[in-house]
């Protein structure tokens, strides 16, 4: 079993394309935020199920959840193919790891992740210059925001303000309690108010979740943090994967994880889930240029071992304020 992110693209990119170079192996794939993955997979282990072979998510959810549980294989034995593994295909001159070990967790996507979303219709998003500008009076009480109490990009957003060194808790205090925040758990939601006009700006979008609604036609439109005097966040979205131990079918997985490192399974990858590969021979022409990295720009690494360390801080701050 694959347990990866939610959505109908990406469930088809990772599974018929695998199938169809592979038709022995079926791909039996369950989509989900980490969120609510990472509780259901520990509980099924506590239970004596050992129901999955490899889980492709967010960092965030691996690193603070599946890792400290003692529930990951190292991955680099499973790498086998010389194309995988070669260095020089791969953005930095590298395979990149979420993990302070360098064993576990392989990212394999990183964009830049915006903090901020609007309505091009109702909001010109040319009047963002700082973050700061989000304490503005004219948007209060016109906020949403993906909720911050949770694994998500509402605590990754969160995360990088309270951690900047212009920004910090202030700034974090004074709008989660000035502004008159609307919150939710559903990711979707956030993004269907501002296309709705019932809010002006989402905090902390879910980048895979927009991808999807603008491609219905839904009126979203990034920030990108390149805009900001203060940069943004690294991210590595739904991008990166990792082998649980005890599974069901451990040489499948293999054949899996490797296809997924390929040209073709980056190109899958990347087309359906909007996020760029690290592979450098994957095309970035879907991409603007907000959404990968520039020179001069300042980002912090928000998909390592130490920044998930930050995030823990980050949730018990903004439980306190909110008084949850």
């Amino acid at each position: 079993m694959v347990l990866g992110p939610p959505g109908a693209a990406v469930r088809r990119a990772l599974t018929e394309n695998f199938e169809k170079l592979f038709p022995g192996i079926a791909v039996e794939y369950s989509g989900s935020t980490g969120s609510t993955m990472a509780p259901k997979l520990l509980s099924e282990r506590r239970s004596g199920y050992y129901l999955a072979d490899l889980h492709i998510g967010n960092p965030g959810t691996i690193l603070t959840s599946l890792l400290p549980a003692g529930a990951l294989d190292s991955i680099r034995p499973a790498l086998i193919l010389p194309d995988v593994v070669d260095p020089q295909k791969w953005w930095q001159g590298q395979l990149d790891f979420a993990d302070q070990a360098g064993q576990y967790n392989l990212v394999f996507s990183s964009n830049v992740m915006s903090h901020v979303a609007t309505n091009p219709q109702l909001v010109n998003k040319e009047q963002f210059h700082s973050y700061s500008d989000l304490l503005d009076a004219k948007w209060r009480g016109k906020i949403t925001m993906s909720d911050p109490t949770i694994m998500g990009p509402g605590l990754g957003t969160l995360t990088f303000w309270y951690n900047h060194p212009n920004l910090g808790k202030e700034f974090v205090g004074r709008l989660l309690t000035q502004q008159k925040v609307t919150f939710s758990r559903e990711n979707r939601q956030v993004l269907e108010w501002i296309a709705r006009g019932e809010h002006l700006l989402a905090l902390g979008p879910d980048d895979l979740m927009a991808t999807e609604l603008r491609a219905k036609g839904l009126s979203i439109e990034p920030v990108h943090s390149d805009q900001f005097k203060e940069g943004g966040l690294l991210n590595a979205g739904f991008g990166s994967v990792v082998l649980i131990n005890r599974a069901p079918h451990p040489n499948a997985a293999k054949v899996y994880i490797n296809w997924l490192l390929t040209k073709e399974g980056q190109t899958a990858w990347s087309k359906a889930s909007g996020y760029p590969s690290r592979r450098l021979d994957v095309s970035r022409d879907q991409f603007k240029p907000g959404e990968l990295p520039k020179e001069g720009v300042s980002y912090l690494y928000g998909y390592n071992e130490k920044y998930a360390t930050m995030r823990a801080e980050t949730l018990k701050f903004a439980k306190e304020l909110l008084g949850r």
